[in-house]
């Protein structure tokens, strides 16, 4: 989520990407990577010092990674992109 706004930015799933590194072509992994984003690797630090930042429980989180798929989702593609 952005913090100034609160607009998701990235609800990309390991699951989805791994699947799509598998089976699918160049031009499908960038048209989901341009909608959903990219899987974080490694450990994000510093976050518990950004503005607003809290822990939230594993229902919340999953509440509003529906919630920013959903908005993504429903996003029109970025310009330039074959979708």
């Amino acid at each position: 989520m952005r913090g100034d706004d609160g607009a998701p930015v990235v609800a990309a799933s390991l699951e989805e990407i791994l699947r799509l590194q598998e089976r699918a072509d160049i031009p499908t992994m960038s048209r989901y990577e341009q909608r959903y984003g990219l899987v974080s690797e490694g450990r994000i630090t510093g976050w518990e010092e950004a503005p607003r930042a809290e822990a939230i429980s594993a229902d919340e989180f999953e509440r509003v990674w529906l919630d920013a798929r959903r908005t993504l989702g429903a996003t029109p593609p970025p310009p330039g992109t074959d979708r």
